[in-house]
């Protein structure tokens, strides 16, 4: 990033102490800085901060936006400021931190350098997923991560069929089904039995959960290709069937419903200060390729 930052947003996960204490001292050190720092009304409040809050972050239009806490505070984040195009720098305050970029000392230590603009953007694709219902989309939703369809209990495997740019892929008798972005790859999916992908890579991934079958195995498709996922409208378990997104937004599913999911138009854009690549990740975190 080339131009000096001047306004800063800050996203606090509330219920997090180490969160509230960190937030407090950036907001310390960006005014300090002189620069205009933006937060919600009800960030302000539950941190006792001194800086006018704002009834609209994002009509506010900060040109850095700090996500304090885990990796659920990042996706919400992401989801909301990725139509804007403003950056993201995650500081880790949760208990798994692969998303997030940062420890919040070190992050905090690194004030001058963000806002002087000394620091990479790493820009990575999401999932747009819309649901229809008997030919009218219902509802639609943004993600970074992943769309999964599956009911909560498990008890009886779900019907779902799968079609690739129009073409029948499969039919699959599951537990349900996941499609992630690369950067989804190391989550939900990498825990059903997905590959992992790097996030630079463009593609969509299809993994289905514990299938009844000896043969299914998860699938990469084209970035720009279009999935369409439709509930079988017979056989389907009575627990509550139900779409995810990024494991936060849902929307119950009933038997014809039809679900598609493609890349979206917008992007998540990640500081990255090029301390820690993906594969580091990897290994501290997954424990990846260690040798025993």
């Amino acid at each position: 990033m080339a131009h000096r930052v001047e306004r800063v947003g800050i996203i606090t996960a509330l219920h997090k102490s180490r969160a509230k204490d960190a937030t407090c001292r950036a907001v310390g050190l960006l005014e300090q800085a002189g620069v205009e720092v933006v937060v919600t009304e009800e960030l302000a409040e539950a941190c006792a901060l001194s800086c006018t809050p704002c009834s609209d972050i994002i009509a506010a239009e900060p040109d850095l936006m700090l996500v304090m806490g885990g990796d659920g505070t990042f996706l919400s984040a992401a989801r909301m400021m990725a139509p804007t195009g403003v950056p993201l720098l995650g500081v880790d305050l949760g208990g798994f931190g692969f998303l997030a970029e940062e420890e919040p000392d070190r992050a905090l230590a690194e004030i001058d350098r963000l806002l002087a603009g000394d620091f990479e953007v790493e820009e990575r694709m999401m999932l747009r997923v819309c649901l229809s219902r008997e030919g009218e989309i219902r509802e639609q939703f943004l993600g970074l991560n992943d769309a999964v369809m599956a009911t909560g209990s498990f008890r009886r495997i779900v019907r779902l069929s799968v079609r690739v740019d129009g073409q029948h892929a499969a039919d699959f008798a599951a537990d349900g089904l996941i499609v992630a972005t690369p950067t989804g790859s190391t989550a939900y999916s990498l825990s059903a039995g997905g590959p992992i992908v790097d996030p630079k890579v463009e593609a969509l991934l299809v993994t289905a959960i514990c299938p009844h079958t000896l043969h299914t195995r998860p699938l990469v498709v084209r970035e720009d290709s279009q999935l369409h996922i439709t509930v079988e409208p017979s056989h389907q378990p009575r627990e509550e069937l139900a779409l995810t997104v990024d494991g936060q937004e849902t929307a119950r599913l009933q038997g014809a419903d039809e679900i598609q999911v493609c890349r979206a138009d917008c992007r998540a854009r990640l500081v990255q200060l090029g301390r820690r690549t993906f594969y580091d990740k990897l290994r501290t975190k997954l424990r990846w390729g260690e040798a025993r």
